[in-house]
């Protein structure tokens, strides 16, 4: 049998192992860990603030926005938002039944697309009879300035149908591609392609 002395030195080097403070590097790790934890937490509530302060503002200016775009692609029409939209257009956001005088002026398609530099929105005005009566951009992330936008965007009113891409001349099926920003080029006329199949849905199928 163990004598009471050695019983109690090895108590005491039990407690003393338990009792080892962690090792410098550990604590050192642990702050860091720490520090970072709480400054994430604060950066974190600073960007829900802003955000909660930021977006009434960015929803009025998109809104504005659209607005003026309808106005932009279908020239003196009153516009009635769609509730009902056909489905398996690819990027199809909104439908906006335009009239003029109380008769039926066609319709604005609100609809995203891809570019060379993401996402693009457009808002595309098609009359009765199928026809693109205007295009403009409601964002885009493109590198193209605002005058080379424009002078490709005033080519695709009076299309109908399938609108293709030409590198060399505009025809009535053809527009002609921005030089060197064929990517764009397509995107947006993929989005208008796809904004004629979504009005052509929504007037054969009688909507609301």
């Amino acid at each position: 049998m163990d004598s009471p002395v050695i019983e109690t030195q090895e108590a005491q080097e039990t407690a003393a192992k338990v009792k080892k403070p962690l090792d410098p590097r550990v604590q050192y790790y642990l702050r860091i860990i720490g520090t970072l934890f709480v400054i994430t937490a604060i950066v974190a509530v600073l960007l829900s603030l802003v955000n909660m302060v930021t977006r009434p503002m960015i929803d009025t200016h998109a809104e504005e926005k659209r607005v003026a775009a309808l106005s932009k692609v279908m020239p003196d029409a009153d516009f009635e938002p769609v509730t009902h939209l056909p489905e398996g257009i690819d990027g199809l956001v909104s439908i906006t039944k335009a009239t003029r005088n109380g008769s039926p002026a066609g319709c604005c398609v609100q609809i995203t697309t891809n570019g060379f530099g993401g996402s693009l929105e457009l808002m595309v005005g098609v009359d009765g009879n199928g026809a693109v009566t205007g295009v403009d951009i409601l964002s885009h992330a493109e590198t193209l300035n605002t005058n080379r936008h424009g002078w490709l965007l005033e080519q695709y009113p009076g299309h109908s149908g399938e609108i293709l891409v030409s590198k060399t001349s505009a025809d009535s099926s053809h527009i002609q591609a921005i030089s060197g920003a064929t990517v764009t080029s397509n995107g947006v006329t993929r989005g208008v392609n796809n904004a004629l199949k979504a009005a052509e849905a929504y007037q054969k199928g009688g909507l609301s």
